[in-house]
């Protein structure tokens, strides 16, 4: 057993021996180790802590991509059916009114030559949106949002376009009735001179 130093003061653990200081340093070894193989374990429970939230938010990333594609898709659908139908009822209107007025036949080309030129920029600019769509998540929600506003513009420039038809057909068509009873009047008239 070892003896205390008489400078020691109280508390102070007594100077190891040689046998001692050996068993002292395969201790703190030991320590050394131990607390080497805990950090070890802390470490790559962490990284496997760590990987499992990339994983997390590379999955919720994929999930939000996902429903942004949904929702191009959908509005791309919904776009291209209100095309349908927006060049169904210029297509009927240009029928009705080829049918009941052949004066009107160069107003409906013009409207007709119109309607390819906006056709043909819409889809540029849908081209144009579609190449983003490969860009962030941010990209595709300002793109989405950019489509949905060119589908409702389009569809209130359809309407004005197909009122702005009606009107000057209903126009036209009385000045038409207008002009034959005016030629009717005059031929009655000569009849009866």
């Amino acid at each position: 057993m070892a003896t205390l130093h008489p400078n020691a003061k109280p508390g102070t653990p007594p100077p190891a021996t040689a046998p001692e200081r050996t068993i002292v340093d395969e201790r703190a070894l030991e320590a050394v180790k131990h607390a080497l193989f805990a950090t070890r374990d802390a470490l790559e429970q962490s990284r496997a802590e760590k990987e499992a939230e990339v994983q997390q938010a590379i999955s919720a990333s994929a999930d939000e991509v996902a429903q942004l594609h949904a929702t191009v898709g959908e509005l791309r659908r919904v776009l291209e059916r209100a095309e349908g139908e927006r060049e169904k009822a210029v297509a009927d209107a240009v029928q009705h009114a080829a049918a009941e007025i052949k004066d009107l036949r160069a107003t409906v080309d013009t409207l007709r030559e119109g309607i390819e030129r906006a056709q043909t920029e819409r889809d540029a600019a849908i081209q144009q949106a579609l190449a983003s769509f490969n860009e962030e998540s941010a990209q595709l929600k300002h793109a989405a949002t950019a489509l949905r506003e060119v589908m409702e513009r389009e569809q209130a420039e359809h309407a004005e376009r197909e009122q702005a038809l009606e009107r000057q057909h209903q126009s036209e068509r009385a000045q038409l009735q207008a002009a034959v009873q005016d030629l009717r009047a005059q031929l009655e008239q000569r009849h009866e001179g």
